[in-house]
């Protein structure tokens, strides 16, 4: 089933998450976990900016809130504190972490599986400017 949101995509977010096996680096020679690109299209605001100002640093973090559209439902290895590219209305790239996923209620069970239905997986994503 679509989301009721796919109308409203206006973001795409792509995460390197890890799959079976290692691989060399060619370049350094270390051993490292073997990756995937999961993309994702979802239906994202814009929820709170906030600068922070250290010595020669000034630092802005954008909190976007939204839902998953297309898939409507995460893949298991994503999680929070996952890192990937944002793309948000055509902005272009930024990097950003998961900091939130899921309703608090789960997604099984009458209310979390009608919503994750309808809606699609909901997600909570920061992005940091310096």
């Amino acid at each position: 089933m679509a989301s009721a949101l796919s109308a409203l995509a206006n973001a795409t977010a792509t995460f390197k998450v890890a799959t079976t096996g290692i691989y060399t680096d060619p370049a350094t020679g270390n051993v490292l976990p073997a990756t995937k690109d999961v993309t994702v299209s979802m239906f994202l605001k814009a929820d709170s900016t906030s600068q922070r100002i250290f010595p020669g640093v000034d630092v802005e973090d954008v909190v976007y809130e939204g839902y998953a559209v297309s898939p409507t439902a995460f893949d298991a290895d994503i999680a929070v504190g996952t890192a990937g590219t944002l793309n948000f209305a055509g902005e272009g790239a930024v990097q950003c972490e998961v900091t939130a996923l899921r309703y608090r209620y789960g997604k099984t069970g009458l209310l979390g599986e009608v919503l994750n239905t309808t809606l699609g997986e909901s997600v909570r994503l920061i992005t940091r400017k310096f």
